[in-house]
């Protein structure tokens, strides 16, 4: 298992690759030394791992060229889908990702957005022009970093300094991506040091929900969490076929976003209408009860046609568009994070048995809910 274990994405992966190995195996897990050792030369490498008598290997992809003359079945990590139809592929949904971040800041309320990324990583790239392209097609604007081109004569005092610019020069308000947790951290820092409040004038996201990352940000970090654990289930599920002498029966592997966990540094509903705000507030703090548009109207004082219009003028969409999204992304996070039967849940959000939260479910979501469970939670 040739894999870091530094940042949650990979972490969750071995989480998940054990989880299946505890219950299939046994397997016996060969790794190298651990970092503060001495580190081995190629040579080296090559044979500890042939003195490891592997049957099969998950590693990162750029290890491959080490790994390829050992002739074993192979899962490779990559950040991006690569053609080599050697070995099975786990790779991130990055143009999921950018479409989840896009419309998690629009749900805000923010017509501005902005990406920011990294250069020269392919993943990044993906999730900005999926990010930007969603934020078009809503209908507002959208400001990306410019990426500069990375040479051993720019330092990161100067990086910090561009950057430091870019985010003075932001239209504000702004919701803000960034490709992954360490750069949202690294922007909410720069933020705190230059008097931009987050989230008033920047509300920001990142991507990996790693929790040691997030909670120690000031303000905490919102971020898209992915179904890492269930992909590393998944990963280990296959390399067992391929050791079993099968083919793995998938080119790759799929890291599907599972949805936003929501913190302090998106905490806002950036608009004027402040009417609107306590209408979406109402709804998101009752969506676990069978509410409907009337019962948001007579809580803000509005008659049903006057809160249709505003809410739609305000948001694009209708008020009981956002009571069906509230309610869907509650049920969502309930599948996944509890281990309560549909009949369960479907009592603990007002729905009268579980067969009306299944059809109400499959109506919004295009399936089941245990058919969510089972594609997003680990076995």
């Amino acid at each position: 298992m040739l894999l870091p274990s530094a940042r949650e994405f990979d972490r969750g992966l071995r989480r998940g690759i054990i989880e299946y190995a505890h219950a299939y195996g046994p397997w016996i897990f060969c790794e190298e030394p651990v970092p503060y050792l001495k580190q081995l030369t190629t040579s080296q490498r090559m044979r500890q791992f042939r003195k490891w008598n592997a049957d099969g290997i998950i590693a990162l992809q750029d290890r491959l060229p080490e790994i390829k003359p050992l002739r074993l079945p192979t899962i490779a990590v990559s950040a991006t889908l690569q053609i080599d139809h050697a070995h099975c592929q786990l790779v991130s949904d990055n143009d999921a990702i950018g479409q989840m971040g896009a419309k998690t800041i629009l749900d805000l309320g923010i017509r501005q957005a902005a990406y920011c990324g990294l250069p020269n990583l392919e993943f990044s790239d993906i999730r900005g022009l999926s990010f930007a392209r969603t934020v078009i097609q809503a209908g507002c604007t959208v400001e990306v970093y410019p990426l500069p081109i990375r040479n051993t004569r720019t330092s990161w005092q100067i990086e910090e300094q561009r950057l430091t610019r870019w985010l003075l020069d932001l239209p504000k308000p702004v919701g803000l991506m960034a490709c992954n947790d360490d750069h949202a951290r690294m922007i909410a820092e720069i933020c705190h040091v230059q008097g931009i409040r987050v989230p008033d004038e920047i509300a920001i996201l990142g991507v990996d929900n790693d929790e040691q990352v997030c909670k120690s940000a000031t303000p905490p970090l919102s971020s898209i969490e992915l179904a890492v654990e269930r992909a590393g289930y998944e990963a280990a599920k296959t390399l067992a076929r391929m050791m079993s002498g099968n083919g793995p029966g998938t080119q790759y592997i799929s890291v599907d976003p599972l949805g936003v966990v929501c913190r302090q540094s998106t905490d806002i509903l950036a608009i004027e209408d402040r009417t609107m705000v306590q209408a979406v507030r109402f709804i998101r703090e009752h969506c676990n009860r069978p509410i409907q548009v009337r019962d948001v109207a007579a809580f803000v004082g509005l008659s049903r046609r006057a809160l249709q219009d505003r809410f739609r003028q305000t948001f694009g969409r209708t008020p009981i568009q956002e009571i069906h999204r509230s309610r869907i992304e509650r049920l969502q996070r309930m599948l996944i994070e509890t281990s309560m039967t549909v009949g369960q849940i479907a009592e603990a959000n007002g729905f009268e048995v579980g067969a009306h939260v299944a059809r109400f479910f499959m109506r919004q979501t295009g399936m089941t809910p245990l058919a969510y469970r089972k594609k997003y939670l680990r076995p």
